[in-house]
Order: C-alpha cells, then sequence, then structure tokens
C-alpha cells in the first residue's frame, strides 16, 4: 500500500531585505525557531552535529492551543545552503514536516517559501488534522513570518 500525500496545512511566502546567506544561516539553526515562531517555548540542540546537517535532532517544546506543553524530536531531513532547509517532527498525530525554500531576489533580498505538512497517513486522524489543525497553523505561520520579517530586517 503506498503512502498517501502529505496534508498541507501552510503555504507561506515572504520577501526579507537581507542575503540569502544570512537568512540562510538563521533558519537552518533551528534552535533560532523560539525566537520567531509562535508557541515555541524551547528548542535546543540533541546532539553535537553542525546547524544546517541532515540528521540533526533537536528537542522542541511546543504550546499547544489547549494550553499544555509537548516535547517532542524535530530531526533534519534535507538542507541544502543556502536554499533548502527542511524537517521532520516526532509530535503525534500532527507528524510535523516544515520545508523552508529561499530564492535570491538579488543580493540584498531572499525570498521564502515556508511550507508545513502533516505526515499522518490515519483517515480519521488526517480529517481530524485538516478541520481542527490547518487554521491555527496557517495562523501561526502567517505571525510568525512578521516576526521573523522583523529580526532579520
Amino acid at each position: 500500500m503506498s503512502a498517501k500525500p502529505f496534508i498541507i496545512l501552510a503555504d507561506e511566502t515572504l520577501s526579507i531585505a537581507g542575503p540569502i546567506s544570512n537568512v540562510f544561516a538563521f533558519l537552518s539553526n533551528h534552535e533560532n525557531y523560539i525566537r520567531w515562531y509562535p508557541g515555541v517555548v524551547a528548542v535546543t540542540s540533541a546532539d553535537g552535529l553542525p546547524h544546517g546537517t541532515v540528521g540533526k535532532v533537536y528537542q522542541e517544546t511546543l504550546r499547544l492551543p489547549s494550553g499544555r506543553n509537548r516535547v517532542f524530536d524535530i530531526k533534519v531531513v534535507e538542507s541544502r545552503t543556502p536554499d533548502l532547509f527542511m524537517t521532520e517532527g516526532t509530535l503525534a498525530p500532527l507528524h510535523p514536516r516544515m520545508e523552508m525554500r529561499l530564492t535570491a531576489k538579488s543580493a540584498h533580498e531572499t525570498v521564502l517559501s515556508l511550507k508545513f505538512f502533516s505526515r499522518n497517513q490515519s483517515a480519521m486522524g488526517r480529517f481530524l488534522i485538516g478541520a481542527l489543525v490547518r487554521g491555527v497553523v496557517r495562523r501561526q505561520s502567517l505571525a510568525g513570518l512578521r516576526k521573523l520579517k522583523s529580526l532579520l530586517e
């Protein structure tokens, strides 16, 4: 049986006044995630691998909409300097995937495409995530991108 396609939770694009190398360096250090993404309470490296390295694992604490905190692992699954950074998390039942693609619009302007997905494969989980989680993730992503832009410009 083949895997079902991932559920798209957010798909946003933002232009940042800054060189692509600086934007990538900031984003590929997932410990910076706490500085710009809403609901993130803590992010720490779980191993000694350099930031931006495929296989690097972080431990993330996220405040859920219910107000409870959940701790889970985030693993870098793909990273290509200076234009691609992808992670996947163990947070069940969401099983999140984040994709950040960067394009140099000029020497001093970078376009960031941010996508969040759920890798959940169960029919009920997919239905509930689509109905209940998509709006929350989209709102958080938009707020996070506004904060990211203000941090990097």
